[in-house]
């Protein structure tokens, strides 16, 4: 007869980084809590961990590879001998650029160490700030996970922070293709660093994080909008003009930045708009802005929407 073992869980949020990317040492990014992973650990009477597939799973053998060293990695810092069983499940799909990687590295730490540290009283204690910088040894734009609403760094470190109203943002993400990447983040971010572009883009995207956070403490949203969309132009020039070039964007995908662009230059409103290393088009709306993404998703053509927020009550009755 088998021993009960205890289930411990741990749950971490997605992010879109508004200025830089997620992984830069410079970055301004936004939590988005529905978009989430959750990681299972139960400890078995071995030294091995182990990967248990669900159904819902797509990861490549590689991805599984890293997650188990990253946990291995945990165990030796924190002194842990034994052996887990390992599940994850996203609430998203993953490869779209959703960063699903990041969420799945931070809930993976938080839950390793919950579980070590229940399973031994004499093991040593880590801070927020500590398990955050353990998770980002396995991958450092997961770090951004264990900061909410907002995630800043700096080069210097993470922060997080709190801007009233700004806090309360509606994010949507659009599929414009079912397309997974072709490329991983270690491969973009070893050609980024090898495209001579990119200390002018670090450079500049150090300037926009200082401008973005007094664009939000100002609420001045055209602003930020500027801001948002001057990084995104500049953070995909360097994809183009790296060696060999790549893209995310398509001919439905340039549609829609040009409606969301011309929506803007009608109206002088209008939402936030940014694309990372993926396919997905993030869009982000004020709070008193619910008419107006309603409107304006009506009009533009899309495979799915994914919200990473929840939906305001309105916005759940005209669905």
């Amino acid at each position: 007869m088998h021993e009960n073992q205890a289930v411990f869980t741990a749950q971490m949020p997605a992010n879109v980084a508004l200025v830089g990317h997620l992984f830069a040492d410079s970055c301004l990014a936004f939590s988005l809590p529905k978009l989430y992973t959750t990681v299972s650990l139960s400890a078995h009477k071995g030294m091995k961990d182990t990967w248990k597939i669900t159904n819902t799973e797509r990861l490549s053998y590689q991805s599984i590879d890293r997650y188990l060293k990253h946990l291995q990695r945990i165990k030796n810092k924190m002194g842990y001998k034994g052996g887990f069983f390992v599940q994850s499940n996203n609430s998203f799909p993953m490869g779209l650029g959703l960063s699903s990687s990041s969420s799945s590295f931070s809930a993976l730490t938080a839950c390793a160490v919950k579980a070590i540290q229940a399973s031994d009283e004499q093991t040593m204690s880590l801070s927020h700030e500590e398990i955050a910088q353990l998770s980002a040894e396995g991958k450092q734009s997961s770090k951004h996970s264990f900061y909410s609403p907002w995630s800043m760094s700096d080069g210097n470190g993470m922060s997080g922070a709190s801007y009233g109203d700004y806090d309360r943002l509606s994010h949507v993400a659009l599929v414009v293709n079912n397309q997974q990447k072709r490329i991983n983040i270690e491969q973009i971010q070893a050609l980024l660093d090898k495209n001579p572009k990119s200390v002018e883009y670090n450079e500049n995207v150090r300037r926009r994080v200082f401008y973005a956070q007094e664009h939000i403490h100002s609420k001045n949203w055209k602003g930020l909008f500027d801001c948002v969309w001057e990084d995104f132009i500049e953070l995909h020039n360097l994809f183009h003009s790296s060696k060999p070039s790549f893209s995310f964007q398509s001919d439905p995908t340039k549609k829609i930045l040009q409606q969301v662009k011309h929506w803007w230059d009608i109206y002088d409103d209008g939402p936030l708009l940014t694309m990372g290393p993926g396919y997905v088009i993030h869009l982000v709306f004020r709070e008193d802005q619910t008419k107006m993404q309603q409107k304006m998703l009506d009009s533009l053509e899309f495979i799915d929407c994914i919200n990473g927020t929840e939906q305001k009550a309105q916005e759940k009755a005209s669905a």
